[in-house]
Order: C-alpha cells, then sequence, then structure tokens
C-alpha cells in the first residue's frame, strides 16, 4: 500500500489514542476507515473498509459471545444469543463509534460527503465493526477481545440483568423517575433523504435541557441512540 500521507497519519494516530489502542501497522486502519468512494480522489487509498468489516463482525460476535459464555456459564444459549444481539446491534455500534469519535476520521468523496455521508449511522457501525477487524489483523485476538469487552462493558452488563431488553429509551426513563425528574421529551430536528433511504436526527432533553443526539435510519433508532447518550453522560457524571 503507498505511503500515507503525514497529515492522514496523524489524524489515525490521534485516533488510536482516543481508543487506547498501540497501532503497528497504520495501513490497516486507513483502510478501516476509507469509504469506497475515496478511492478514486486518494492515490495512496488501494482499498475500502468492507472487507474488513466482514473481519470485525466475525471477531465482534466471537468477543461478545466468549464474554457472555465466560461469566455465566449456565445461561442458555437462547438468552445469550438475545443479549448478544442487543449488544452488537447497528444503533449500539453507531452511538459507541461516534462517542470514540470515529465518524470524523472516515474518508470519504466529495460526491458522498457532499450528500450527508458522513452523518449516517450505518457507516458509523460498519467503520466500528471494520476498525475492530483492522485490530484483530494488527494485535491479534486477545488484545482485540479485551478492546471489544472494553467499549461494550456498560452495554454488555446492562444487557446482561434481562431488563428492558437493552432499551435505552426505557432505561433513561427509569433514570428521570429514579430522578424525580419530568420524562425525557424527544424532538425530531431532520429528516433526510428518499423513502428507501430516510435518515432522521432526534435530541432528547432532560429538564427542558438538550442532553444527547442521535441519528439513524427511523425515528425509533434515532431515538435510542440519543437516549444512549444521555445516559452515558448522567451516568458518567454520577459515578
Amino acid at each position: 500500500m503507498p505511503e500515507i500521507p503525514d497529515e492522514r497519519l496523524a489524524e489515525l494516530r490521534n485516533l488510536a489514542g482516543r481508543l487506547g489502542v498501540e497501532v503497528r501497522d497504520y495501513s490497516l486502519f486507513d483502510r478501516a476507515l476509507t469509504h469506497a468512494s475515496a478511492l478514486g480522489e486518494h492515490p495512496q487509498a488501494d482499498r475500502h473498509y468492507e472487507a474488513l468489516e466482514f473481519l470485525g463482525d466475525a471477531a465482534l460476535g466471537l468477543a461478545v459471545a466468549d464474554y457472555l459464555y465466560s461469566a455465566n456459564p449456565g445461561r442458555p444459549p437462547g438468552a445469550n444469543s438475545k443479549i448478544r444481539a442487543q449488544v452488537v446491534s447497528r444503533d449500539t455500534l453507531a452511538r459507541i463509534a461516534a462517542g470514540l469519535t470515529i465518524p470524523a476520521a472516515i474518508r470519504l468523496g466529495r460526491g458522498e460527503e457532499r450528500s450527508g455521508g458522513r452523518d449516517r449511522a450505518s457507516l458509523w457501525a460498519d467503520c466500528m465493526e471494520s476498525v475492530i477487524g483492522a485490530l484483530y489483523l494488527d494485535q491479534g485476538w486477545p488484545s482485540t477481545r479485551e478492546f471489544v469487552i472494553r467499549i461494550l462493558r456498560d452495554e454488555l452488563e446492562y444487557a446482561g440483568t434481562g431488563t428492558n431488553d437493552g432499551d435505552h429509551k426505557s432505561r433513561l426513563q427509569q433514570y428521570c423517575q429514579a430522578k424525580q425528574w419530568p420524562l425525557p421529551v424527544f424532538t425530531v430536528l431532520r429528516a433526510d433523504g428518499p423513502d428507501h433511504r430516510k435518515e432522521f436526527e432526534v435530541e432528547v432533553a432532560l429538564s427542558g435541557k438538550p442532553a444527547g443526539r442521535g441519528i439513524g435510519p427511523t425515528i425509533k433508532a434515532a431515538e435510542q441512540i440519543a437516549a444512549g447518550m444521555a445516559l452515558d453522560i448522567h451516568l458518567g457524571e454520577s459515578e
């Protein structure tokens, strides 16, 4: 692969620091964050993220399954499958990617950028998986498992309680009730795109103050991401 330009390399190094990983081969991470639309515009980019996404999806599923089995060997397989599906959902991955600032590092072609590609939660989730795939090739299984469990720790612990089916919106409502606050208010800020590719942005307010935003392919999905972000902020402040 051609040499990565200094500016791009610095961007990737900063991201690695935020992810808490020590990268050996930055070309893997460059590929993991390169959209197909960018290939014709960046001479140093010869491949896009989709193959790494496939690998990362498998590594992600195995890491979560391994954790769930190790944490509770007696839990029925069906229950573990349900928890895993909650934890590795597209909504969850998009929210985690946003929290790790992955969207800002994705390289897009000019046309895809102009059409709002960087704001698509589905792309964030894809690149979260491709980064995991790159980490697996760069660091091996133990480091990849540790990374997956670290970024999904809260999701795993909450889903494992068996309450609310990982529903961040319900959990946020319970949090407000415990605090004796008014219930959260969700507002659709925008709805863009054709019918087959709609994208919604939702903001959630707590006690009249903005507390989180989410972008998703449905209003419900965007609300879940916004609620999850609000929980991350408020639960983090209470620790």
